[in-house]
């Protein structure tokens, strides 16, 4: 599956929407039956034909060209309203309504239909002075904001609603994903460091042949590339403002310093994490995990420490390495591992340095403090 961003779907009307429709024009063929029952001869025959047919071209047209559709609503509502002096039937009042509704709900643009409610307003007040001498000109512009304007800002709201649901949906899923790289970056990246650093061994090692010892170098620069071809991937990927990922540890630093000694690190671990709270945890393994990665990025050959000193209020983690004896492995970084440790550290409420030391090595520390709900248990 892709972690890259998909093109959002564009919205397409809702079944309920379709049966609505469906109803709508079934409503105005019953009113047209039913006055023309009651004798009312202006709302039978071709009347009632082509006050049918009109909504129901209106309703097809809408959701591929929504001004047209709003034009022709407010071409017969009003011109009902116009020829009959003032009276138009109820179920044309609810389809002016319902169109509304559905153009503010899925329309894109919005000058088009403003410009055609616009028009249509002006030209409906115009000619009604001109065919009924005035008198209704008001009511005209008020039954055009009640029942056309107000729907259409209905549905506009439920759009703005919809599409911020949207957004933050999308948002999150980008942010998982973008998580997932990380943590396939730092994971991935430590096992990469591991094999560059047993291969570096191999090469340098006394007494192999030389054919040995190239192929040995080969393993190295290709595990080096690809480090640096995930790191430029989940650089990509990840956005500046997301926080570090901190998930369950795996396994304990203890195992992280015997996985790195079992690969040809001189690694020496002091002390130990009891296990406590998850995100303080997770946040212990990703500085140590990735101290040690940089280590045998940076400075192979070296020996490194890592320290852990728990007091009853928090834990301070230190990952020191000394000058590289072997070659560094060449290759750019893409910057997140440390920016990445100290987002985990702030997250789990500490902080975290790091800097050369005199010797000309490396050092990482980090404090994370003890949730004060387990201080006393820790202190025990």
């Amino acid at each position: 599956m892709s972690l890259l961003r998909r093109p959002r779907p564009r919205p397409r009307s809702l079944p309920v929407a379709e049966l609505l429709s469906v109803l709508v024009v079934a409503a105005v063929a019953a009113e047209h039956l039913y006055m023309s029952g009651a004798r009312h001869p202006q709302w039978s025959g071709w009347v009632a034909m082509a006050g049918v047919l009109v909504v129901a071209v209106a309703l097809w047209v809408r959701p591929r060209h929504p001004a047209v559709a709003v034009a022709i609503t407010c071409a017969l509502v009003g011109g009902t309203v116009v020829a009959f002096d003032g009276w138009s039937l109820l179920s044309y009042i609810a389809f002016a309504v319902f169109m509304s509704f559905l153009v503010g709900r899925w329309a894109e643009r919005v000058l088009p239909v403003a410009v055609v409610v616009g028009v249509s307003v002006v030209t409906l007040t115009v000619v009604d002075a001109v065919v009924n001498g005035g008198g209704v000109q008001v009511a005209m512009a008020g039954n055009m904001v009640i029942f056309m304007a107000l729907p259409w800002l209905s549905g506009r709201y439920l759009r703005q609603v919809v599409s911020s649901h949207s957004t933050q949906v999308e948002q999150a899923q980008l942010a998982e994903r973008a998580r997932i790289a990380q943590e396939m970056h730092d994971s991935l990246g430590h096992e990469l460091s591991l094999i560059a650093l047993r291969a570096g061994a191999l090469e340098v090692a006394p007494g192999l042949a030389e054919n040995h010892q190239q192929a040995a170098g080969a393993i190295r620069a290709a595990a080096a590339e690809a480090t640096a071809r995930l790191g430029e991937i989940v650089g990509v990927l990840r956005p500046v403002s997301q926080d570090a990922p901190l998930v369950p540890a795996s396994d304990g630093i203890d195992g992280l310093v015997e996985r790195a000694r079992a690969s040809g690190m001189d690694a020496r671990l002091l002390g130990s994490l009891e296990p406590g709270d998850r995100v303080r945890d997770a946040a212990a393994h990703r500085i140590v995990q990735e101290a040690l990665t940089n280590a045998a990025r940076h400075a192979p050959g070296s020996t490194v420490t890592v320290s852990v000193d728990t007091a009853a209020t928090g834990v301070r983690l230190s990952v020191t390495n000394g000058r590289a004896t072997l070659p560094p492995r060449a290759g750019a970084t893409t910057g997140l591992g440390l920016a990445g440790l100290e987002e985990a550290a702030r997250a789990a409420g500490g902080s975290l340095r790091h800097g050369a030391t005199a010797g000309g090595g490396f050092e990482v520390v980090a404090d994370l403090p003890v949730p004060a709900d387990q201080r006393r248990e820790v202190s025990l």
